[in-house]
């Protein structure tokens, strides 16, 4: 097993230098990890940011009940406006 794991080691190290032996190789993949560092501190950032109630405003949860209710609420208010003013013209 310990000669398997060395035998598979080697190759995984002898396939990265001939991956890495060519120029434009390497500058690929230091711009994707450029990236990845870039994106991995921005998805820390924002897991350390707390949310005020103003981040909230229009992305409601799921499962806040109380807040899908208030939204659910003003649409209802929105489309009873829009038949109230339908119904003004139509007659």
């Amino acid at each position: 097993m310990v000669k398997l794991n060395r035998v598979v080691l080697a190759g995984l190290g002898i396939a990265g230098l001939s991956y890495f032996s060519s120029r434009s190789n390497r500058q690929k993949a230091k711009v994707m990890m450029n990236n990845v560092k870039t994106k991995a501190d921005s998805w820390i950032k924002m897991k350390k940011h707390k949310n005020s109630p103003m981040t909230k405003v229009g992305h409601s949860h799921p499962y806040d009940i109380a807040d899908n209710t208030m939204l659910s609420e003003g649409a209802m208010y929105s489309v009873d406006y829009y038949n109230e003013t339908e119904q003004d013209e139509s007659k």
